[in-house]
Formats: structure tokens, sequence, C-alpha cells
């Protein structure tokens, strides 16, 4: 099963039009282009912190989920997990270590870490643990330390409005947390010996969850970072992304 991820708070209809004269613009022609649009993204990522309607962005600070599934995995996180009003708060912070624009192949390849990642939630999860089963829903906050990112967008030209648009084809995304950390309240309906103990495996056997749910989480938020950069370039033209 592949996640189900419920984008419609994220559509809307387009039209093209000018970045905020607060976003940095990259000459291509320039040596350092790459290196420019590195901080002409940090840059840009960093004043999401309120919807940028024009231009078809969302909100960063937080970025909210109305509704995010997860199937179960085949080792250690055998169960399923729901999550509701998913509020997403770090991914306006990014520190850019690699960018890079190939005109010809239309492609965008980019590596980027988010030190802090705080996600806040209603959750619903049932299955096995390990080998333990459990239970429960409630107010759940994960944080992931230092969370990697290598992202790769596969672009197709096309015309609108007598402008040259990218769309996205296909996309990849890696993603590689440093450290997770759980807290899920009201497990087994809210027996706390019960679970305290389930919240300290999930700490102590995250990275092996990870590993077991790692592409299932890649494909969630790919598509969902898919979704917004679609919009952006659907209302953007790539005249006015690159000088």
């Amino acid at each position: 099963m592949k996640p189900v991820v419920l984008l419609c708070a994220f559509f809307a209809i387009s039209v093209s039009v000018k970045l905020p004269s607060t976003f940095q613009k990259c000459d291509r022609s320039k040596s350092d282009f790459n290196q420019c649009l590195q901080k002409a993204v940090e840059g840009a990522l960093s004043q999401l912190t309120k919807p940028l309607k024009e231009v078809g962005l969302v909100s960063f600070e937080p970025l909210e989920i109305p509704s995010l599934s997860i199937s179960p995995g085949t080792n250690a996180a055998q169960f399923t997990q729901n999550y509701n009003n998913l509020k997403i708060y770090g991914f306006n912070k990014a520190t850019f270590t690699k960018f890079d624009v190939d005109f010809d192949k239309k492609t965008i390849t980019f590596e980027c870490i988010f030190p802090k990642v705080r996600l806040e939630s209603e959750y619903d999860f049932k299955g096995r643990i390990l080998v333990i089963p459990f239970n429960g829903q409630g107010p759940a906050l994960i944080k992931l330390d230092n969370l990697h990112f290598t992202f790769t967008f596969n672009l197709e030209e096309y015309d609108k409005d007598g402008e040259k648009h990218y769309k996205i084809k296909d996309s990849k995304l890696i993603a590689k947390p440093e450290l997770i950390h759980f807290q899920l309240d009201n497990l087994f309906g809210g027996d706390e010996a019960l679970g305290k103990h389930i919240n300290d495996v999930f700490n102590e056997n995250w990275s092996a969850l990870w590993e077991d749910l790692e592409s299932s989480y890649e494909e969630a938020f790919g598509q969902i970072f898919s979704n917004i950069f679609g919009r952006f370039l659907e209302k953007v033209p790539i005249s006015e992304i690159f000088a």
C-alpha cells in the first residue's frame, strides 16, 4: 500500500505572477549560479512564515497537513499510522549544501539539512512495534534532529499564456534524520506505565523504525513538497525564476 496524503488545501486556480521583491534572483549566465540558488532558496524559505498565495506558496512555519496515513512496515514497524491536523515546524530553516540546476536535462537536485523539525498532530496507531502489540489515539509530538534531504525533480517545459513554465514530471526524495524522539500520549487508553514503556521502545529503536518506514515517509513527503513546488512553477514563469 502507498501512503495516502490529503492535499486538497494546497490546490488553487493559477495565473502567472512575478516573484516577491524580497526573493533573490540568480543569473544563470554567472559562474556562481548554483551557489546563488543555495542562498536564494534558503532566504525564500525563511520568509515562509505565512502563505504567499500570489506565488502559490503555503506557510512553512508551520506546514499544515490535514491528514496523512502511513502503511505498516514489514519488520520493526508493523503498525498503521494515521495523523490528523498535522503541523510541522522547522521546514523554513534549512542549510543547503548543494543546489544544481541542469537546464539541458531539465533537472533540479539539491541537498539540505533541517536542524530541528517538530511534528505535532492527533495520531491513531495500531499494530506491533518489534513484537509488542499496542494501540493509541491522542496527541503526538515527534522531533527529528538534523533531517537531511536529497531531492531530485525532473521537469518538463510548456507554454502558458505566452510564457515558458516548468511542470514536474517526477521526483525523488531521500530523507535521513540523525535522531528521532517520540512522545505519544494516551497509549493503551491512558495507561501511564504501558504508555511510558512503548514510548521508550519507540525512542530506543527509532533507527530500526525509520529503516522500516523510510520509503513510505519519503514518498509521502515527496508528494507534499512536489505538490507545493508544482503550484509555484505553475504560477511563476521560468523567466521570472531565473534571470
